[in-house]
């Protein structure tokens, strides 16, 4: 589908707006702001440029992109608004922006154990022990995350990107410690991350989809071949494979 001169020059100029912010939370306030100010049809366009270019990887599509999976992540947007941008979405025949939009499937619970010595801490406590603690106490607060604790945690200078990466890959796991990790300001943005969250099937699918566009052409197939994850998220992965 052709996209207009005047959709394409809407959609640099806000990719280009939200990449020239320092902070994630900056660009999606912007973006929200932005969501709001815009008659639905011509945000919906936009939204799915964003999508599109972002999917190619590099600045500052990637940047918008990320701002936007974070949006649509948050509960910032309301859902009237939402719906608004799905109808328009759907009005104009934008698959791959509609199943952003859309809810995925309701997220597995999790078995994960409570125990450990750190539980008998105040809550206060554990947080303080996860922006700076080292050693075995750390690796303890790393193989037993807390979704109140997890962001503190992800903040701490000692926790390497293979520390993140297992975290994403934990199963099982919590959707609500999948949503902190791509979150981080840290460490939401690497790819490895990413693809860790993508391919865990405790990943809420909604989360899954909307990160589906930073994945590399051998990771798309990766996903689109795990019988472990959501069937919509498999196809969707077929789908994106099929136009790259």
């Amino acid at each position: 589908m052709s996209v207009e001169p005047q959709v394409a020059d809407w959609a640099i100029g806000l990719a280009r707006r939200l990449a020239a912010l320092p902070d994630v939370r900056m660009r999606e306030a912007v973006l929200l702001d932005y969501v709001q100010r815009t008659a639905a049809g011509d945000a919906a366009a936009v939204l799915d440029q964003i999508r599109c270019r972002g999917g190619h990887g590099g600045p500052p599509f990637s940047v918008a992109l990320l701002a936007l999976a974070h949006l649509l992540d948050g509960d910032r947007l309301e859902y009237a608004q939402l719906a608004e941008l799905y109808r328009a979405a759907k009005e104009r025949e934008l698959e791959g922006l509609t199943r952003l939009l859309l809810s995925g499937l309701p997220a597995q619970r999790s078995e994960v154990s409570d125990a450990g010595p750190e539980r008998e801490l105040t809550l206060g406590h554990r947080k303080t022990l996860a922006r700076s603690g080292s050693g075995e106490a750390l690796q303890r607060l790393l193989r037993r995350p807390e979704p109140e604790v997890l962001p503190h945690l992800l903040q701490n200078p000692r926790v390497v990107e293979r520390d993140v990466v297992r975290l994403a890959a934990r199963r099982p796991t919590e959707p609500a410690l999948q949503r902190v990790i791509l979150r981080s300001g840290r460490w939401g943005a690497r790819h490895a991350v990413k693809r860790a969250l993508v391919l865990n099937p405790y990943t809420p699918t909604e989360l899954s989809l909307r990160l589906l566009g930073f994945l590399a052409r051998s990771d798309l197939q990766l996903v689109a071949e795990t019988a472990t994850l959501a069937t919509d998220l498999r196809e969707a992965a077929a789908q994106l494979l099929g136009r790259r």
